[in-house]
Formats: C-alpha cells, sequence, structure tokens
C-alpha cells in the first residue's frame, strides 16, 4: 500500500519543474541509518552519511522537497533578521560566535557540494541584507552590527542597496548566498540511491520502534536501522515533547517575473513592520523571478488569508512595478522558545533516534546545519555545536515565559475552537465549489469541502495529531491545525505533519 502523492498546495516557483519519479517502499528492508523526510535536512543527512559509509534509506512522504524545503524563499545566510543583538543579550557573545560560525559553515558547505558534483541549482553568491525604512529603527540596526561584529560576522553599516527604494538603515554581510531548493535537493537525493541505499516516495512513516534495531513502520513497509533520524520540520513522534518548544508560523510568499536590470541581486529582509524579505533568482533570458515574502501570523487565526497575497502583491507592484504574481504559496515554520533549533537526539537517554526542528525560516541554512551536526553524531564524531543546539535543552532562565506563553495559546485554541458557535448542517448546502466551513452535528465538529467539480468531502474535524480542531485556509484551500501547524488537503489528504494520517471522513446529513 502507498500513499497518493498530493498537488503541492498553491503554486511554489520551486516545484513547477518538479519531476523526481522514486518507488514507495513495498515489505521490509535492513539499512543502518533511516531518515525520514526528505527536504533539505533529511537529503543533506541521508547523503553525507552514505559518504560516511552507512547504507541508508531515505524516505518520504509525498515527493522530494514537497515539504518545508519547497515552499521557502531559499537564502543561504548567517543574517537571520535581528538574531545577534538578541544572542548576546541572552546568552551572550561566545553563543553568538558559535551561531554564526556554524551557519556559515553550512553555506560553505552547501557551495561545496555544488562545485563538486556540479550540481544546476542557480547557486549564486551575493550579499545579505536585514533593512529598515523608518528613522526610529536604526538604533537596533546599529545595535545588530555591533552585535554581529563582535560574533565574528564581517557585518557593516549602510544605507546602499541595490532595492529601487531608500532605506534609512541596514546590515551588509557579504559571502552569502542564494538557490534553487529543489534543484539542489533532488541533485542530493540522487546521489544518496544506490550502492545499498534507498530513496523512497510517497511512503508515509507512521511509528518509530526504538532500540538496539529500530524500526520505522509506514503504510507500505518497515525499516530496520541501528539509527533513525526523523526530518520532518517537526517531528511526528511525540516523544520527545519538541511540541511543546517549537511552534508554527505562517508566512507567505509570491513571485512573479521582471526585467532583468529591475530585480535586485542581493538578499533583503526587512526589520520593521511589515516584514518583506525580497530576492530574484534566474529566469528567461533578460529576465529574473523577483520573490516577495512576509505577512507571517500563527496558523489557523486569520479570517483573511487572501488579504495577505494581495498586500504582498501591492507591494511587489508599488515597489518594483510588477504585474500579478505567475506563483504565490504558504508555508509553516517552527520558532524554539529561545532563538537556537533543536538538534540531536529526541529523547537523552536514546542514542538511536534523532531530530532536528525549529529552524524559525532560515531552513536551507540550518537544516543543512543540522544534517551535519546528527550525521557527526551517528559516525561519532565530536562536534563543536552539539552542546548549543542539544534537543533535550530547556533553559527555564531564558525562555520560560515564552515557554508559557506559546503553550497557552495552544491550549486556548484546544478549548476555545470547541465551544465557538458553528455553522448548521444547511450551511453545507450554501458551500461553493472551492470552499470549506467548520459545522457542528451533535457532538462532532465536522470540516466539510467542496471541491471543484462539486464534490463534498465532509470530515472529522479534529487534527489527527492531539485533537485540536484545524481551520479552514480559502486561499490555500487546506485545513490547518492552529496548535501544532498540521495542514491536510480539502479532501484531508495529510500535506505537513506532526500528524500522521488524514482526517477521518464522516457521514452526516444535510
Amino acid at each position: 500500500m502507498s500513499v497518493v502523492v498530493h498537488a503541492p498546495l498553491n503554486r511554489p516557483l520551486w516545484l513547477e519543474h518538479a519531476d523526481t519519479a522514486f518507488p514507495a517502499l513495498e515489505g521490509e528492508i535492513d539499512v543502518d541509518v533511516a531518515v525520514v523526510g526528505a527536504g533539505i535536512t533529511g537529503a543533506t543527512a541521508a547523503y553525507l552519511l552514505k559518504r560516511a559509509g552507512k547504507r541508508v534509506a531515505l524516505l518520504e512522504t509525498n515527493r522530494i522537497a514537497f515539504g518545508a524545503t519547497g515552499y521557502t524563499t531559499a537564502k543561504l545566510t548567517v543574517g537571520h533578521s535581528l538574531v545577534y543583538s538578541d544572542l548576546v543579550d541572552s546568552f551572550g557573545v561566545e553563543t553568538a560566535r558559535l551561531y554564526a560560525r556554524s551557519n556559515q559553515e553550512a553555506i560553505e558547505r552547501v557551495a561545496a557540494l555544488v562545485q563538486e558534483h556540479g550540481i544546476d541549482c542557480d547557486f549564486e553568491r551575493t550579499s545579505n541584507y536585514v533593512y529598515v525604512e523608518a528613522a526610529s529603527a536604526v538604533a537596533a540596526i546599529e545595535r545588530e552590527v555591533d552585535a554581529a561584529q563582535a560574533a565574528g560576522v564581517a557585518a557593516e553599516l549602510t544605507t546602499e542597496t541595490d532595492l529601487p527604494y531608500e532605506v534609512a538603515a541596514a546590515v551588509r554581510v557579504e559571502a552569502q548566498a542564494q538557490f534553487h531548493p529543489w534543484k539542489y535537493v533532488a541533485a542530493l537525493v540522487r546521489l544518496v540511491d544506490g550502492d545499498g541505499s534507498h530513496v523512497f516516495e510517497s511512503t508515509r512513516a507512521t511509528a518509530v520502534r526504538s532500540g538496539g534495531v529500530c524500526t520505522v513502520e509506514t503504510v507500505g513497509g518497515r525499516i530496520r536501522a541501528e539509527h533513525v533520524v526523523v526530518a520532518t520540520q517537526l517531528p511526528f513522534l511525540d516523544r520527545g515533547f519538541l511540541f511543546t518548544k517549537a511552534h508554527p508560523t505562517k508566512s507567505y510568499a509570491i513571485a512573479s517575473t521582471v526585467d532583468e536590470e529591475t530585480a535586485p541581486r542581493g538578499m533583503y529582509i526587512s526589520a520593521d513592520a511589515p516584514t518583506r524579505s525580497v530576492r530574484s533568482t534566474p529566469g528567461p533570458v533578460g529576465r529574473r523571478v523577483l520573490v516577495v515574502g512576509g505577512e507571517g501570523h500563527k496558523p489557523g487565526n486569520d479570517p483573511d488569508i487572501d488579504e495577505r497575497y494581495k498586500r504582498l502583491e501591492q507591494f511587489l507592484h508599488e515597489r518594483f512595478g510588477a504585474g500579478a504574481a505567475d506563483y504565490r504559496w504558504s508555508t509553516h515554520d517552527y520558532t524554539p522558545v529561545d532563538r537556537l533549533p533543536y538538534i540531536g537526539r529526541l529523547r537523552r537517554r536514546d542514542e538511536h533516534v534523532l531530530s532536528a526542528t525549529g529552524f524559525a525560516k532560515w531552513g536551507m541554512t540550518k537544516g543543512t546545519l543540522a544534517a551535519m551536526l546528527l550525521t557527526d553524531t551517528i559516525v561519532g564524531r565530536s562536534n563543536d555545536y552539539a552542546a548549543l543546539y542539544d534537543a533535550n535543552r530547556l533553559d527555564i532562565r531564558r525562555s520560560a515565559l515564552r515557554f508559557a506563553k506559546e503553550n497557552g495559546a495552544v491550549a486556548a485554541f484546544f478549548f476555545r475552537d470547541r465551544l465557538r458557535t458553528r455553522d448548521s448542517r444547511q450551511a453545507i448546502e450554501r458551500l461553493t465549489p472551492g470552499e470549506g466551513t467548520i459545522i457542528r452535528a451533535g457532538t462532532k465538529q465536522c470540516a466539510v469541502h467542496r471541491d471543484d467539480e462539486g464534490e463534498l468531502h465532509t470530515l472529522s474535524a479534529r487534527c489527527t495529531h492531539l485533537g485540536c480542531i484545524v481551520d479552514w485556509n480559502p486561499a490555500d484551500r487546506a485545513w490547518e491545525c492552529p496548535c501544532h501547524g498540521s495542514r491536510f488537503a480539502g479532501d484531508g489528504t495529510l500535506v505537513q505533519g506532526p500528524a500522521t494520517t488524514d482526517l477521518p471522513r464522516l457521514e452526516v446529513g444535510g
């Protein structure tokens, strides 16, 4: 039995020509390491582990990079907004220095692999800018420059950019990079397959049993391995309770083809509100594709998602003279309570199951960093960053307030959505193609969607992860969990975890 591959939500630029075709797992296999999730973290870890002499099985519930990796803005940078001033204030200069060095090493690893294997992935060296437009925010940029320099980053204060509008101040960091994430990840995955290692698509992992020999259970068979790497953005295994320490944020991106002279070559993110992420990538001859992102908020907590896309399109038009977006997409990212990702053993006493999460919207760099650290852990090499990113840490002094706030919000969603007034069964009759709603039928809350062909899909509204009530996202035509970020297609098919099963179908009148 295999999972039905689901089409991407909306139309992400990077997945336009995605064409991998690996088989689904059927039966049982034995390897040294099983890697669950074929985004940048899983694909890089699988490649590095195979290179270190391990037999690897890489499995993906959908298709290669069809998770968060295919929905990114695809920047490789150490310039993660105003991160260094926060790190220096919270942890001290040495932690900020390790953070900067580890992320730059990840960038250089990507660059080395692109060169070594001749990977055609539109890899470009460029500068990264964190900027503000308001004069009142210049002091924050100045503090960030000082903190970044103290952390060993070659950062400089500037007002000069290649944006078509003025900025009040910016942090510039050179020797950064940008690329096409699907082309890069697909190339690594092809290097994994063969010589005793395997790649499986349309293979959903449902459970992992740990021990001297671990077993990964999937819908089509099982994999036995000494180690398991769970690289599913947020682990689908709850035993490490990482879902209490990393919380979802929804963000959006659009892309439009513009004249080459119009498109900036630097990578940009604004530090004042509203956040705007800007970069470009090669397009047709004489043209480039301009990518703009932003409009972040908690998933399942916005009544007008379409307005988010409209504001990005307005920015694209007003600032760059671009027309309607050719592509638009959204994704969920996970932010840790203390700003540092969680990488390492899922549970402190279990050396066989490892994971990584909490990349806080900078997954291309941190996913590569995580793969490097996880590989070192499995093959027994020391790593300078293992203690810093320990997945089992919980620094109460630095993160107690954020921990309590985020988990309090989850509890509020859980109970509030069970008490909210819902549509009646008669609302089903009013649904037009493409619409969805939550109705109450007796004691049940039902997620109801009418697809473009007019077929009605009536599902349980309880997320199959921990039971929060999903909400309908009309722009992406998806059911989304506000608690931990799982996403489901209109027909209930799982698109993004940590849930591992589809929304169950229900029968109600109406």
